[in-house]
């Protein structure tokens, strides 16, 4: 029976759109319901080919809820959530060296007499060095694999899941019993990058090319990366597929030059005795990358159109990149949650489209010219769907750095390396480290430009611009130029619902423990407190607050509030300040702040008006009073329905307070909840209908505290947690007796691989201190 290509492509595609589609679902189905599916699709397929898409689509649905479930089973018991245990286990992939100590991969971990755990990702502050395959016993406490849930932020619950990592465990104590003769691989990039590193550093050279040869990525810092991304240049730094393809396809010249020159039998290289040397020179380098999805989808996809040729086939390219599509998913059910994945196998796909059959009409600057372009508009929907940075520049950026790495650094560093390792001469991995300095000084003077971070514009505009970017990559490019444009404006202006006149939106995000809370009006937008810096680097405000800023439409802020200068309402305050237009910056203690903050002190009474809603200052406290105390004490009062910020006041400041007007709806509690806090008066004063306890999971401390949560509780008030709900937001103003809360974002953006929200008298959020 003869099979067409485009039936083959179709029905390939079905089965790939069935393996990713689960992921899109906040519940899978359960065991039974996906037995019945399954023998469904197997008898649709059966009566016509015409229906084989179909049949394909819901048999690898069913498939892929199967080994979901089986993943889900392999997570931390939640009975283990929080609790101390000795455990041992393999130390895997590359170590991760930060400023508070180790972060690192286990794997084979179990407990003695126990059921074995799944792997974690562990946390060793101020630990000892650990290098992959050895065995160690560590005392831990051990954690759920839970991260913040913010609009536009970071997944964290979800790359845990895709990396395949169950939960998370810090250490208290640590013993090395034995380097187990496990984790080869990773084993040699380790001492690899090691024998390496110490080279270049002899030669006072930089080591950023070890993340070209042994896939280390933490030769690169975070300003690196800041760069990279503002050049649009991130992909060249990682061992990508294109790296992987020029190798296979350098390694193919140089067996061809070796036969016509006679080294090799003239028989040499026959496609058949070509293919083994080829490929496991590909699969090695993409091996040195920890088989990153980018490298086995090069690796998959050359090793399909290579088949295609020994069987003496016409290798067809989509085929290929369907086949290499499949395959990854069905051995790494999660990989499709990983921004990698889409940016891969898309950036191929536009290639494909945009240059089929159309290379043999044109020149040679036609065809280096355009996959840059199309590079670039076929992402740039991918890049506003993962929330990355793009850069307008990247397209002329990408034509210098491309082949200045594919064809200078990549050959020079690897040939370098295989030269030092056989015969001690070091000169070319030292020049290929040189290349690499001078092009980082390079794109650090193209990146000035901050790279623009572009909302998500909601589903239906977002595949709306997809069709643009296929109307503007396709062979009718000219007819459909002015269409595919306007299809793509929603991407560069999406639609944001702002308040009505009157009106105030109050967003509380998810910081941990910290806090900060957006306020919006229909012209203005105010936001008081900015979460914090941690010890290890991670910035709350740059990492956190800014995407959510974005994504919810806040492209400046009118006002930024600072209650006080504790780091977890301060820290993020300063990468806020570079990152976005800010017209003024209030605070309490405003002399403890950075001088770049320029801020202003709070003034007690200090109010004013905007789209008719009422912001004023309650209370600010000066000099020799606590630091808690100091807080800038904002009510925000909107139509007939107000919001308290409290800061971290305590009971002394709470008592002082109580002549004012201090009614209010919605309460944030004041301190995150301590037990030095919200007294029966206040309360009483604010009579709230909602408070809001923003503080951290697992936070030392002990916020908020069960005796306060219980208070607000006698007293009818409603607690919500930040840590539990993730973001939430109210709508006051209205013309209901109450403020709406209209989402908890928790709960709107809910996945199955999330964890399912914990009891509300314990509320769940990871501690920052571990990231």
């Amino acid at each position: 029976m003869h099979v067409s290509a485009i039936s083959i492509r179709l029905t390939l595609l079905g089965f790939a759109a069935g393996l990713v589609s689960p992921l899109a679902l906040p519940l899978l189905p359960s065991i039974g319901w996906l037995l019945i599916l399954s023998g469904g699709a197997l008898l649709l397929g059966r009566p016509s080919r015409k229906l084989w898409p179909a049949s394909a689509f819901f048999l690898a649905f069913s498939l892929s809820c199967f080994q979901h479930h089986a993943l889900l089973q392999a997570r931390l018991d939640p009975a283990l959530d929080g609790q101390r245990r000795i455990i041992e286990g393999v130390v895997a992939g590359l170590p991760e060296q930060t400023e508070l100590g180790w972060r690192f991969r286990l794997t084979s971990v179990h407990q003695d007499n126990a059921e074995p755990l799944p792997d974690l990702r562990v946390h060793w502050f101020a630990g000892e060095p650990v290098m992959p395959g050895e065995l160690w016993r560590f005392d831990v406490r051990l954690r759920q694999a839970a991260g913040m849930s913010n609009p536009g932020g970071f997944d964290y619950e979800r790359w845990l899941y895709a990396e395949g990592i169950g939960g998370l465990a810090s250490v208290r104590h640590g013993e090395r019993l034995d380097i187990q003769q496990m984790q080869l691989l990773h084993r040699l990039r380790y001492a690899l990058g090691q024998q390496l590193a110490m080279v270049l550093q002899a030669a006072d050279r930089d080591t950023r090319v070890l993340a070209l040869i042994s896939g280390d990525r933490n030769q690169l810092t975070a300003d690196d990366w800041k760069v990279l991304q503002a050049t649009g240049t991130s992909h060249l730094m990682v061992i990508s597929g294109l790296h992987v393809g020029m190798l296979a396809a350098a390694v193919f010249a140089l067996l061809v030059l070796a036969g016509r020159a006679g080294i090799l039998p003239r028989s040499w290289p026959r496609l058949w005795l070509a293919v083994p040397p080829v490929l496991l020179t590909a699969a090695f380098y993409a091996a040195l990358a920890g088989f990153a999805v980018p490298t086995r989808r090069a690796l998959l996809m050359l090793a399909l159109l290579l088949l295609a040729r020994v069987l003496y086939r016409r290798p067809d390219p989509w085929v290929a990149w369907l086949g290499a599509l499949l395959l990854v998913v069905l051995l790494e059910p999660a990989a499709p949650l990983r921004a990698g994945f889409w940016l891969s196998f898309m950036a191929v796909a536009v290639l494909l489209f945009g240059m089929g059959g159309r290379l043999a009409i044109r020149g040679v600057w036609w065809r280096w010219l355009r996959p840059q372009w199309l590079v670039f508009v076929g992402l740039w929907p991918w890049l506003v769907f993962w929330a990355m940075p793009g850069s307008v520049h990247a397209p002329l950026v990408n034509m210098l750095a491309i082949p200045w790495v594919s064809l200078l650094v990549v050959p020079l560093a690897l040939s370098g390396s295989l030269l030092y390792l056989l015969v001690g001469i070091s000169a070319p991995l030292e020049f290929a480290a040189l290349l690499l300095e001078w092009l980082f000084q390079l794109l650090g003077y193209l990146a000035s430009p901050e790279p623009h971070l572009l909302p998500f514009p909601g589903w239906l505009a977002w595949c709306i611009a997809l069709l643009g970017t296929l109307m503007l990559l396709g062979p009718l490019v000219r007819l459909m130029l002015l269409p595919g444009i306007l299809c793509l404006l929603p991407l560069v202006w999406p639609y944001q619902p702002r308040p009505s006149e009157g009106q105030l939106w109050v967003t509380v995000l998810d910081v941990g423990q910290g806090l900060s809370v957006l306020l919006q009006t229909r012209q203005y937008a105010l936001l008081y407190d900015a979460g914090a810096r941690l010890p290890s680097g991670f910035d709350i405000g740059e990492a956190v607050v800014y995407p959510a800023l974005r994504q919810l439409g806040v492209d400046r802020l009118d006002l930024l509030l600072i209650s006080h200068a504790d780091n977890d309402h301060a820290g993020g305050a300063p990468a806020l300040r570079q990152r976005l237009p800010i017209g003024k910056v209030l605070a309490g203690e405003s002399e403890r702040l950075p001088e770049a903050l320029r801020a202003q002190p709070c003034v007690p009474g200090e109010h004013w008006y905007w789209n008719r809603v009422r912001f004023e200052v309650v209370h600010a406290e000066g000099m020799p009073a606590p630091a808690n105390e100091r807080s800038c004490v904002l009510r925000v009062l909107a139509g007939e329905q107000a919001v308290l910020l409290a800061g971290d006041i305590g009971v002394r400041t709470e008592y002082r307070m109580l002549g004012k007007t201090l009614a209010a709806d919605v309460l944030l509690a004041p301190h995150h909840g301590s037990r030095s806090s919200s007294s029966y008066a206040f309360i009483r004063a604010v009579a709230p209908h909602w408070v809001v306890f923003s503080a951290g999971r697992y936070n030392s401390y002990n916020h908020p505290h069960p005796t306060v949560v219980e208070r607000y509780r006698e007293l009818g008030v409603q607690p919500v947690y930040t840590a539990r709900s993730g973001a939430l937001r109210w709508v006051l103003g209205t013309e209901a007796a109450e403020p709406r809360m209209e989402w908890q974002w928790r709960q709107r953006a809910a996945r199955f691989w999330h964890l399912p929200m914990p009891p509300a008298e314990r509320p769940q959020e990871q501690n920052p201190v571990l990231e």
